[in-house]
């Protein structure tokens, strides 16, 4: 005797929840797929199967999210979307867009084109300076509401200055990148609070804020190790998506950046777009951080020690993305204003001091052995072992507290530039342990130093400095 199923069909549409227009989707066995003209939406999620029908002249929804892993959408289901101009998008739930599709607007080659064009010309370093200036203005607003970044206003508006000093995109980066510094060191300290039943059984790292870089080996914040930096993956993910939309929406590709540089499935432009929104998505951060208390149910500790968000908090978090999409639309219309003044200018004389996107140098890979080239299990690799992170994460600590108590009591003797025209190529010959005991730096940092790749703290300029004048 079969036993019977327990999951009761809801054949109403108010089981989901809408606000302003959003319909998220979380469950196990997702399903959009068409039946007679309908949208039919399947949710199953904790033992409840959710049932939606929506025809084609509803407005009640404006967005779909689906942040589950599982089910299927159907081709008819997208094209149908598209059809009513409702955006889909799929987020990862470690806080990656995995898909977007959205319809777009009427495409304007000659404003195209300038956006192609426009990293090499003044044009394009005039909107990107004007984009990260407000992104370090809004910064600095949210620097007063910590209490560890309320003497970093100086720096800051040094920073600034840099910025609307800059000739070329370089200086432009540079400068965002020393105010980066200063205001990510200021929310170290952020504290986040969890249940006091769960307070013993969370790790200690998951109390604060950190580091805004993951410990975990990956390029910059992605896989964050912590709570707070993983809500705020989630919402820079949402705030993304919706940056795409704004694109699509005035006719603009999301693919050609004008600031940050064209990568392999990369949307540059939807990245360069979001740089003003991102202090906004901070200050709610913050205030999330304040008012809510995170319990175990909310949370969960990978094996190699990502923290990955669970439902409802993301559910939480993606029902915010009304809010980015008001703030984004905006700028994108500015963007394409200005793109449109350009072109009706007979577009804009060459920048000559900004040079055009560097490709990114990518790995020569052999494709027909990648499937049989097994890479190292998670669980197994020594690198992603917990008492291994914690060990980079301190290294990484120990050195940005060495580089804030040098930059609170000296100066830089010497301009970047000086370094990287008198002091970098002299360091090519000089043997890679002499450089990892001049400056304390490990292996790899002083490889990338020696080949000229990167540029160290100030700190380090003068003991390198004397280092190429003796020479190998």
């Amino acid at each position: 005797m079969t036993k019977k199923s327990t999951t009761k069909p809801v054949p109403a549409f108010d089981a989901f929840q809408v606000q302003q227009g959003l319909l998220v989707l979380r469950g196990f066995s997702l399903r959009l797929h068409v039946e007679r003209g309908h949208l039919l939406i399947e949710d199953q999620s904790l033992g409840v199967v959710r049932v939606a029908r929506l025809n084609r002249i509803d407005r009640r929804i404006t967005r779909i999210i689906i942040i589950g892993s599982m089910g299927s959408l159907s081709l008819e289901a997208i094209r149908w979307l598209h059809g009513v101009g409702i955006p889909l998008l799929h987020v990862h739930p470690e806080g990656r867009v995995l898909m977007v599709a959205a319809p777009s607007a009427a495409h304007r080659p000659p404003v195209r084109r300038a956006q192609a064009l426009a990293a090499a010309t003044d044009v394009g370093l005039a909107l990107s300076r004007h984009l990260v200036r407000d992104k370090i203005r809004g910064q600095m607003n949210v620097l007063e509401r910590l209490e560890a970044g309320r003497e970093q206003h100086q720096e800051m508006a040094l920073a600034l200055r840099s910025v609307e000093a800059a000739s070329d995109f370089d200086g432009l980066r540079r400068g965002e990148a020393l105010a980066a510094g200063v205001y990510w060191a200021a929310w170290r300290t952020v504290q986040v609070r969890i249940a006091s039943r769960d307070r013993r059984r969370v790790p200690a790292h998951w109390k604060r804020f950190g580091v805004r870089h993951s410990p975990l080996g990956s390029r910059g914040p992605i896989r964050a190790v912590n709570p707070a930096n993983a809500i705020l993956n989630y919402c820079y993910a949402i705030l993304e998506a919706e940056a795409r939309i704004a694109c699509l929406a005035v006719g603009l590709d999301p693919m050609l950046g004008i600031m940050h540089t064209d990568r392999t499935a990369r949307d540059a432009l939807a990245l360069d777009l979001m740089e003003p929104i991102r202090p906004t998505v901070d200050r709610f951060v913050l205030d999330l951080l304040a008012r809510r208390e995170l319990s175990r149910k909310d949370l969960f500790e990978l094996e190699d020690g990502q923290c990955r968000l669970l439902p409802p908090l993301t559910e939480d978090l993606a029902a915010t993305a009304p809010r980015w999409a008001r703030l984004v639309l905006p700028v994108a219309q500015e963007l394409v204003n200005r793109l449109q003044q350009a072109v009706d200018k007979g577009f804009a004389r060459p920048n000559h001091h900004a040079e055009a996107p560097k490709r990114r140098r990518r790995r020569r890979q052999i494709r027909a052995m990648r499937e049989f080239d097994r890479r190292p299990d998670p669980a197994l690799d020594t690198r992603y072992r917990a008492e291994a992170v914690r060990k980079r994460q301190q290294t990484l600590e120990g050195v940005y507290r060495a580089n804030r108590q040098w930059r609170a009591t000296q100066a830089p003797t010497m301009t970047r530039e000086e370094y990287r025209t008198g002091v970098a190529p002299a360091l090519a010959t000089v043997p890679l342990r002499t450089l990892m005991e001049a400056t304390g730096l490990s292996n790899a940092s002083c490889s990338k130093i020696r080949r000229g790749q990167t540029v160290p703290h100030p700190r380090h300029w003068d003991s390198l400095s004397r280092l190429a004048m003796a020479g190998p």
